[in-house]
């Protein structure tokens, strides 16, 4: 406003309100240039901004841990190099090493990964809670065959832990596997003490139990039996605890 005001006093008489005039429109037509320039500086200034965001240690944790789990049931631990994890990761070598000193420290964050709840509890167990008899014994079938059928790459890791003597297996089997042997020797174990079952030993039965839901989920989905062989998940699940529970004899012929 201050140009404004010198540049009117200038004005001879009769031109002061042309005069004036022109100096708005020349003022206005700054303010939008410099308003413009100032729109494009900000406006470049935030595509700076929104450029790729960093990983929080969280994130990056969990994608080193995606990363080595497919890498790892695809090629085994043997053919899986740190080096091939970081360049899929798009890290370095020494990233996943800041995050994971020791091999076994990897193979329980994988386990956990496929294992657990958002809480960090066996994602089974959740399901099996409150259940109890034929009920749980549904759940368990029902819920490896889900598992194996939507994602096979977890049986493929144990399947190469076993080839390629890693530990990955038996840290499962140690944390996560004899939790749910244990879950289900106590439910065998309460229906013996009812008189459902006779005596014998409950691990072992639960054992047995877990080998025949296992080794069918492993051939259907690992060795693709289920291309020549296949039945719904309930009516496996059914018959399976049938048999286990009743067994395969006639009530007639236990008289």
């Amino acid at each position: 406003m201050m140009v404004v005001n010198s540049e009117l006093t200038t004005c001879g008489p009769g031109l002061t309100s042309r005069c004036g005039a022109d100096i708005l429109d020349r003022t206005s037509e700054c303010l939008l240039t410099n308003a413009g320039c100032w729109k494009m500086k900000t406006t470049r200034a935030a595509e700076k901004n929104t450029g790729p965001r960093r990983m929080t240690s969280l994130e990056r944790r969990r994608q080193i841990v995606d990363v080595a789990g497919r890498l790892f049931s695809r090629k085994g631990f043997k053919g899986t190099t740190t080096r091939e994890i970081a360049r899929e990761a798009g890290i370095s070598e020494a990233t996943i090493f800041k995050y994971f000193a020791r091999k076994e420290a990897l193979f329980e964050a994988i386990i956990d990964r496929c294992c657990n709840d958002e809480s960090g509890n066996l994602t089974l167990m959740k399901k099996l809670d409150g259940k109890q008899g034929r009920e749980a014994f549904e759940e368990v079938v029902e819920f490896f065959m889900e598992r194996y059928a939507e994602d096979p790459s977890f049986a493929r890791l144990l399947m190469f832990s076993a080839l390629e003597r890693e530990k990955f297996s038996e840290i499962f089997f140690r944390s996560k596997g004899m939790e749910v042997l244990g879950y289900l020797s106590r439910q065998i174990e309460g229906m013996m003490e009812k008189g459902v079952f006779r005596p014998l030993d409950p691990e072992l039965c639960a054992r047995a139990f877990l080998g025949m839901v296992i080794h069918y989920c492993m051939v259907q989905e690992i060795f693709g039996f289920k291309r020549f062989f296949d039945r719904p998940r309930a009516v496996v699940a059914e018959t399976f605890v049938d048999i286990f529970l009743n067994g395969m004899v006639t009530r007639e012929r236990h008289k």
